[in-house]
């Protein structure tokens, strides 16, 4: 592979996960992105920012439930307020809301986090948007 090749392999490799991520939500002062959505059947549980909590949720074989863990970025703006935040909620094309049992919790003490929210769906489910409150992010097409 040439240097101009493989200049331009990274260049298209860029692309692609740009064009992945959601543009910027802001809540409250908090700066929300969606950087991604994966499909698993074992996932952890974690609290946001990512703390001790360490359960995982476990789907078993032959059930016909898959875990969506939507990755969202989230930066910390000089107009957020400490205090208790909503759980996310997501949405599928036909409407229906799923659930996370993942919290928020010492949000602003850091001025930057990601967080993976988990969410039980029914297996190849069509994924929409995740809601945060008042805010809502559409999903990417490429992570549907």
């Amino acid at each position: 592979m040439t240097m101009r090749m493989f200049v331009a392999a990274g260049i298209a490799a860029a692309g692609i996960g740009l064009a992945a991520q959601s543009a910027p939500q802001n809540y409250k002062g908090l700066e929300m992105t969606v950087a991604g959505v994966e499909r698993a059947g074992n996932v952890s549980l974690s609290d946001c920012p990512p703390g001790a909590n360490i359960v995982r949720g476990v789907i078993k074989p032959g059930d016909p439930m898959e875990f969506a863990s939507v990755k969202v970025d989230f930066n910390v703006t000089p107009a957020f307020k400490p205090g208790p935040l909503p759980k996310p909620v997501l949405q599928d094309a036909s409407g229906k809301t799923y659930n996370t049992a993942q919290s928020f919790a010492e949000v602003g003490t850091t001025p930057s986090f990601s967080c993976t929210f988990s969410f039980r769906v029914p297996t190849g489910t069509q994924l929409k948007r995740i809601t945060l409150d008042t805010v809502s992010i559409d999903l990417p097409a490429a992570t549907k």
